[in-house]
């Protein structure tokens, strides 16, 4: 009989990201045995996985509480320190390792609901009511602990218990800092805050210089930040969908102001949720590629970077029937390097990174998506470059249309990436004309 023990150490090792592999058994892999992991233990020992779930809930709780932590450090620079700056500070660097570290628990939790759900025996639909509780009840332990959840029971479409809604974007830095000093007393939550040091100094998202052309390749035109865009001129992305419940809102805002917008897809959510997919290509927005399933592409070897970058290009390309030319790397990793960036132009792919990142992908009130994005916005050189937003959060369907409403005006103008990089191939005496 398979150790319970053994599944569950090898479902915590791979969600706190200590990752192993040999060859080709990468991330997804891991994911995969994990929830194999998992299954094993229901079916062994109930009391071994309420504990492994609890873990994974304060391992999440944990990262989240650091996320916060360098999300108001990098809130209270935004106006002293020049935006290049900004991209290349700790706090900044450490909250995209919060969000990988972050996902990657609720990737594995997300796949241990589903097979719960999929399945037909009475035992496992009842551990996953179970389940539901338990993270409810998380949710109840603070305020923080609700934020904390909140990603998670959106994509579980776990509906939060009142006094886990109530007041938690009034909580302030004295109850942030006082549940920090409660958590941060243990060394285990010291070992997490090394985790993320350590790394977000294994980043590679630096980028310098600026092309002046575009075209498919590993220098500096085969990349677009958006301080290569003429005055004026922005570019919406949508990240990480399609979203069930959240981008056909995202849809209706920008149709409503007449708006297009490129959506960097993942390849799997666009098999899992067809219909939507369909309505956001029909309206004519632009599709591009984001990955198969937003796997950091920096820790997988050779046959998972093809799956990754080739694969889920040319699949995407097929379920929507048109031509895929832009590619986002998931967290932005592996800029720098000449394997991944090689792969991305062998595909005749334009890699696109961002001035402006809203960072809405962490939990927190949509006004503060808002005013952090609005400032950003205003820091840029020539007013204009590429916003960065996830249109699978429900925030994100808040904040965005207070920001589209400002592209409206002063003379701004919104373009999809292609309608840019055309008309600055060709010179054009405008780029992206007012309609």
């Amino acid at each position: 009989m398979t150790s319970p023990w053994l599944a569950t150490a090898f479902f915590l090792l791979s969600s706190c990201g200590a990752y192993q592999w040999l060859g080709d058994k990468t991330v997804q892999n891991n994911r995969q045995i994990a929830s194999i992991g998992a299954q094993q233990l229901l079916i062994d020992d109930q009391d071994g996985f309420n504990e492994m779930l609890q873990e994974n809930l304060h391992s999440l709780h944990s990262y989240y509480l650091i996320g916060q932590k360098n999300l108001i450090k990098f809130d209270s620079d935004l106006g002293q320190v020049k935006l290049e700056k900004l991209y290349e500070s700790d706090s900044y660097l450490n909250l995209i390792a919060v969000r990988s570290q972050a996902e990657e628990i609720e990737h594995e939790l997300e796949e241990v609901w589903d097979m719960l759900g999929n399945s037909k025996d009475k035992k496992q639909i009842s551990i996953q009511l179970k389940m539901k509780l338990a993270i409810q009840k998380y949710a109840e332990k603070s305020p923080y602990a609700a934020l904390a959840m909140e990603n998670l029971m959106h994509h579980l479409q776990i509906v939060s218990l009142p006094s886990a809604r109530k007041n938690k974007f009034t909580s302030g830095r004295k109850e942030m800092a006082a549940e920090f000093k409660s958590m941060e007393n243990s060394k285990e939550f010291a070992v997490y805050e090394k985790n993320i040091e350590h790394l977000s100094h294994m980043l590679d998202i630096k980028f310098d210089g600026e092309g002046k052309k575009f075209y498919p390749s590993s220098t500096k035109s085969g990349n677009i930040t958006g301080n290569e865009f003429p005055s004026k001129v922005w570019s919406l992305t949508f990240d990480d969908g399609p979203g069930k419940a959240t981008s056909l809102i995202i849809l209706k805002n920008l149709k409503e102001r007449n708006l297009k917008a490129t959506f960097f897809q993942l390849t799997q959510h666009v098999k899992d949720l067809p219909e939507i997919a369909r309505e956001i290509r029909e309206a004519g927005m632009e599709i591009a590629s984001h990955s198969y399933g937003h796997i950091q592409l920096t820790k997988v070897g050779a046959v998972t970077l093809e799956r990754e970058i080739t694969d889920a290009t040319n699949d995407l390309g097929k379920l929507h029937g048109k031509e895929i030319k832009f590619y986002r790397l998931p967290y932005g990793a592996g800029l720098n390097s000449p394997q991944i960036r090689d792969k991305i132009a062998e595909n005749k792919l334009i890699h696109v990174f961002w001035n402006i990142d809203t960072l809405d992908w962490m939990p927190q009130a949509p006004e503060k998506i808002v005013k952090r994005t609005l400032a950003l916005m205003k820091k840029t050189p020539k007013d204009a470059g590429v916003l960065l937003f996830h249109d699978i959060h429900l925030r994100t369907t808040l904040a965005t249309p207070e920001i589209m409403d400002y592209l409206k005006i002063d003379g701004r103008r919104v373009c999809t990436l292609d309608e840019i990089v055309t008309q600055i191939n060709e010179d054009a005496e405008t780029v992206c004309p007012s309609k």
